[in-house]
């Protein structure tokens, strides 16, 4: 033995001999320092034995779990303490049972257990696993606080940044993550999703007529029912507003797509009882399939946007595939958009006039004031390309007031026998203040009331029908006539007729166009329509007449007037004024 080395090991021995004795002697003190630990409320303790089950609970944790806790020793652990749900804000952890499983550390783990009152508690376990001098293992010793309030606070806020407060359903920033997500695993196991975007037509007249706790009741009901729709398929969403997203996993199958989007469609716009009133929307629906149109979480959203909007385009109410070509056509749409504004703006929107005229006598009884626009690049633009621009944006308001009061301008320099029917579009209709824009327009003319027509189509009635029929009788007040347009090819409105707010109902011309071919049925809707009319006191206008049997058609059924498939400007008009007389069109 190497000199010193034998006195080195009798002293080391010696003090091992030492600590072990000071540890006798304190073991009572550290007793009471635990328990002093616990009665501040700094920490809990727990053990385990060498088979996971829990062999020791402090008092304190004892207390903390309410009377009949002493029955948890011998539970498995993993039995008491429960992994709590990422969902719900939790950090990212490995589960209690893989880590005790490794024989790992716990560190900073949270776990829910339930208390003697079934009620849920977390609590932040830190633990280490015991050997014995041989290397053995004997089981878990750790501590515990209970964090219950503070998660509870911090599951709330996780929450709400991740839900919809007014719906309950996922929200911008969840639905993202979860198709990023998605989309991520799908690159790697090849599968394919499909992304839904829905919007409410017409919801903004709801909300702005019935005000904003209606919209929000109406917003919940829709939520509602696209849950019931969608159910375990996918997962609905609320994107903010009257904007809606739905995921769903593994489809791509373009025959159930098609059929979900249409049972959307359907079930959304069935009327609604909001605060004791019924209540009546639409939707559009723009459907995009990864990885087809897509394979990051921007690109398939952006698809299903340019669906969407093909979808209202199409005067809504109905569902659109993402293609290639919305795609051109939605840069071509955004670059016609800026145009129109700058055009709008410099005032290079004209009035056109088709003339409304007696199948009987040949004499014009009305002209109806057709928007016309001819851009410098594209020359002219049909009103059924920009209109739907308009109508997406409030460009709308200022193009549908400028064209009243140009119409009533123009129209007084008529002879007194002829009116001038002007369209006026729904957004233009329910906002507040339309009744004043049109007496600002009669009074700034000094056009008679009477001579003035507004034609309204049948989507006014969608939303809120008591403001929209005392928006009619404000109207009606003011000596206005009122048409209805495009009759028949729209919402029902049968039903709205008894109200007598109309004083002409336009056939529309998709009726008339091919009436005389053998075995349609149209000239026998046309009668429906024009006893229908007669039998309310209502005048008809046949529309798109373009030839001699159509003509002969609508005379004989009967409509009061007709509208030739022509217009002229206000140049040509002032000339053919002179030249109109009975016998001569």
């Amino acid at each position: 033995m190497p000199l010193g080395f034998g006195k080195t090991l009798r002293q080391s021995r010696s003090a091992a001999a030492d600590r072990r004795a000071a540890q006798d002697v304190g073991a009572p003190e550290r007793a009471v320092v635990l328990s002093e630990v616990e009665e501040l409320g700094i920490g809990m303790f727990w053990a385990t034995d060498a088979d996971g089950n829990l062999s020791f609970l402090s008092q304190r944790a004892l207390d903390d779990l309410g009377a009949g806790a002493e029955a948890l020793i011998g539970t498995p652990i993993t039995r008491v303490f429960c992994d709590v749900d990422e969902e719900d804000g939790a950090p990212n952890q490995r589960s209690l049972a893989f880590k005790l499983k490794a024989r790992s550390r716990l560190d900073e783990q949270i776990v829910a257990l339930t208390d003697a009152r079934g009620s849920t508690r977390w609590w932040r376990l830190n633990g280490r696993p015991l050997l014995d001098p041989s290397g053995s293992f004997r089981g878990y010793r750790g501590s515990a606080v209970d964090i219950s309030a503070q998660y509870a606070y911090e599951t709330q806020v996780a929450r709400q940044s991740q839900v919809d407060e007014l719906t309950g359903l996922a929200n911008r920033r969840k639905l993202n993550e979860r198709l990023s997500a998605m989309l991520a695993a799908f690159r790697i196991s090849r599968r394919s999703c499909a992304l839904m975007m829905i919007d409410l037509d017409r919801f903004k007249q709801v909300n702005d007529t019935m005000g904003h706790p209606a919209g929000d009741d109406l917003l919940k009901q829709v939520a509602q029912r696209l849950q019931s729709i969608v159910k375990d398929a996918g997962e609905v969403g609320r994107l903010g507003g009257d904007e809606f997203q739905v995921l769903l996993p593994d489809m791509d199958d373009r025959g159930t797509l098609g059929e979900l989007g249409n049972r959307i469609v359907q079930s959304l716009s069935q009327p609604y009882q909001v605060n004791g009133r019924r209540a009546i929307i639409g939707t559009s629906v723009g459907i995009a399939i990864a990885p087809y149109d897509g394979l990051e979480a921007d690109e398939l959203t952006r698809a299903a946007d340019m669906a969407l909007y093909s979808a209202k385009e199409t005067r809504g109410g109905t569902f659109c595939f993402f293609t290639s070509e919305l795609r051109d056509a939605a840069s071509k749409t955004a670059l016609l958009g800026d145009r129109l504004r700058d055009a709008v703006d410099k005032g290079e929107l004209k009035l056109a006039y088709q003339p409304l005229v007696d199948p009987v006598t040949n004499e014009v009884k009305c002209f109806e004031a057709l928007l016309r626009w001819h851009d410098e690049e594209e020359g002219d633009i049909s009103p059924a390309h920009f209109i739907p621009i308009a109508e997406n944006d409030d460009l709308i308001i200022r193009i549908g007031e400028m064209a009243l009061k140009q119409a009533c301008i123009d129209a007084l320099a008529w002879p007194e026998t002829i009116r001038v029917a002007v369209n006026v579009s729904a957004k233009q209709f329910v906002r507040p203040g339309f009744r004043k824009a049109v007496a600002s327009a009669l009074q700034a003319s000094d056009l008679p009331p009477g001579r003035l027509e507004l034609e309204i189509t049948e989507s006014v009635f969608v939303g809120d029908l008591e403001t929209v029929d005392a928006i009619f009788r404000d109207l009606k007040k003011l000596g206005v006539r009122l048409a209805l347009d495009d009759f028949g090819t729209g919402y029902s409105s049968l039903g709205y007729l008894k109200h007598g707010h109309f004083d002409k109902i336009k056939i529309d011309q998709s009726f008339v166009r091919g009436c005389t071919e053998n075995g349609d049925i149209n000239p026998a809707i046309i009668a429906a329509i024009v006893a229908l009319a007669k039998a309310l006191g209502m005048e008809t206008v046949a529309e798109g007449v373009e030839a001699m049997d159509e003509l002969a058609l609508v005379k004989e059924r009967g409509a009061d007037l007709l509208r030739w498939h022509l217009s002229i400007g206000l140049g040509v008009l002032t000339i053919a004024l002179g030249l109109l007389a009975p016998g001569v069109i």
